[in-house]
């Protein structure tokens, strides 16, 4: 199996950074890929050149919201009492924010639905474990997620080196450390 790096070395567009960074909303960045006159900070598989050194955040393409919308029990626990919209933690790192309505019998875990949120960074077969004092193991495994626009704490870190192209492609970049958005050109 062969490895495909990026490909940095002929760009045939590039734009300025100005107005492209910030909150992810959608609508795509490039006026030939959105031509309705508003532009968004979809950045859509582009690449990024820094001019600077300094570090830029940025949403890596294919990324999306990866809200929980089914999720099926590994573990029924023990020592849960049923309780409404009780945290998570999971297995990924950059999922956070599920909380699950539970129903047991005698500590046990009968039942978990979503609670008032579905989270975010979430990826099927990712391993989520109810919070609660006194209960113990109760773990549960995202079965399918809906796709959506992702939230900025989806987001990584790259330290940039004056002159140098980030080694993945972007939808989306939501800050920076030390560089400013004039500080980049925006490539594909």
């Amino acid at each position: 199996m062969g490895q495909y790096p990026i490909t940095a070395g002929v760009f045939g567009k590039a734009m300025r950074a100005v107005g492209k960074t910030g909150t992810p909303d959608g609508k795509p960045a490039w006026v030939f890929e959105n031509q309705t006159g508003d532009l968004g900070t979809l950045l859509n598989s582009s690449l990024i050149w820094c001019g600077v050194d300094g570090a830029i955040e940025v949403i890596p393409s294919g990324t999306s919201l990866g809200s929980v919308s089914t999720l099926s029990r590994l573990n029924a626990g023990t020592g849960y009492s049923a309780l409404a919209n009780l945290p998570t933690t999971c297995s990924n790192n950059m999922a956070q924010g599920l909380s699950l309505t539970i129903t047991e019998t005698g500590g046990v875990i009968d039942t978990a639905v979503i609670g008032d949120s579905a989270g975010s960074g979430y990826n099927v077969g990712d391993i989520v474990t109810i919070v609660q004092t006194g209960g113990a193991n109760g773990t549960f495994t995202i079965t399918a997620v809906n796709a959506g626009i992702p939230i900025a704490a989806q987001s990584i870190e790259f330290k940039v080196v004056a002159g140098s192209i980030l080694p993945i492609s972007v939808d989306y970049i939501t800050d920076f450390t030390t560089v400013t958005d004039a500080d980049i050109v925006i490539c594909k």
